[in-house]
């Protein structure tokens, strides 16, 4: 008899709870007892795939089965939850907590459990715990409960050995994916937020444009980089988050004053171009091949304004108040990456023997050793 296998989404909706620490929904299953008659304590799921060998599975999005879950199930208004964070699957052969054989005995499963954040309006958590009988548990509370489900264990499990795997071994930044999970596990075992992250902001405004025309309004832009702490990148050479496309021959970013600068330059043929939608912001450039600190020009640029960077200027930017601007980069050259000018993208002025006027030198990020004075 071939193995059952089945493809699940597990929902993780977090609490701050009174003792200061983060509570994870739980709640009892209406339809998985226990042998002692008891409910096991679940996680919010919904079943995707019952049958990953069939001859033709009709494909539907993850959003979806949220949906049915959060909107159909739970009556919670779609403004009233975003996606926030998705984890890499993990796959079990479990016993079934809601299908026993002939016997009576939990059928062995295949399990591919794919865990997913939503963030809940603060006001909505608590009533609809009521609602659901549930539990704020915290993942060490919930694994030590005798009758929790078998795939919330595996969860719960699984999430925490990452977690401890990337705090004792760092992923370095090049490793992006391992990097966007570190963080996210780091994010997920720290205290909830009142507000929607970036991200989670961004995907919800990318699922109302999904058909080949993208409409970003000021209020939703302003919304989008207000939450968050770095750029708003809609088109990149490397797409790796959900709402990016990949540029072709361009880039497309918003950004703030609440983005690190550095000194960089661009190879040949690769073309900068800002764009200033409120603040002030300076920049100090110079060509790469001239040496001085008299080759240094500055500018400041208002609302309204916009400059053109040409190909082998050496550049950094600094704004001189709060501020948002819009930045495109083109050319047939190299669009992604940090590294050797010509082969990647960008590449920092850290190493170069040029002399910096100081104000610029002031504007460089600092390394540990400076910022101490060392």
């Amino acid at each position: 008899m071939p193995i059952r296998s089945l493809h699940v989404v597990h929902l993780l909706v977090r609490h701050n709870r009174t003792d200061g620490s983060t509570g994870f929904l739980l709640y009892p299953h209406e339809h998985w007892k226990a042998p002692d008659g008891e409910r096991y304590l679940a996680l919010p799921s919904k079943k995707t795939v019952d049958n990953p060998l069939a001859e033709f599975i009709q494909g539907t999005p993850l959003d979806t089965y949220i949906d049915r879950i959060v909107i159909d199930e739970w009556g919670l208004p779609p403004s009233a939850y975003t996606v926030d964070q998705e984890f890499e699957a993990a796959e079990w052969t479990l016993p079934s907590a809601g299908r026993k054989d002939e016997e009576f005995r939990p059928v062995p499963t295949s399990y591919t459990v794919y865990p997913v954040e939503i963030w809940v309006h603060p006001e909505h958590r608590e009533p609809l715990r009521q609602r659901l009988d549930g539990r704020w548990l915290t993942p060490d509370e919930a694994l030590a409960e005798p009758w929790l489900s078998p795939t919330a264990r595996g969860v719960f499990a699984e999430l925490k050995r990452r977690h401890s795997s990337f705090h004792a071994n760092p992923p370095a930044p090049e490793q992006k994916r391992c990097a966007r999970e570190a963080n996210a596990l780091a994010r997920l075992h720290g205290p909830v937020s009142d507000e929607p992250s970036m991200d989670a902001l961004a995907r919800e405004w990318l699922s109302h444009n999904l058909h080949g025309i993208r409409h970003l309004t000021r209020e939703k832009l302003n919304e989008i980089l207000d939450a968050g702490d770095r750029a708003f990148n809609l088109r990149v050479a490397d797409p790796y988050l959900r709402y990016q496309m990949q540029g072709q021959g361009f880039t497309w970013s918003f950004f703030t004053h609440k983005d690190k600068q550095d000194c960089h330059v661009h190879g040949s043929p690769v073309v900068e171009i800002y764009g200033i939608l409120e603040g002030e912001m300076e920049i100090w450039s110079k060509p790469y091949y001239e040496r001085g600190t008299s080759a240094w020009s500055h500018r400041v640029l208002k609302p309204g304004d916009w400059l053109e960077v040409d190909s082998l200027q050496c550049h950094i930017v600094h704004w001189r108040s709060p501020g948002k601007g819009v930045v495109f980069k083109a050319g047939p050259g190299p669009l992604a990456e940090v590294g050797k000018l010509g082969v990647k993208g960008k590449t920092p002025c850290t190493d170069c023997p040029c002399m910096k006027p100081e104000r610029v030198r002031a504007l460089e990020p600092k390394t540990a050793q400076e910022a101490v004075g060392g």
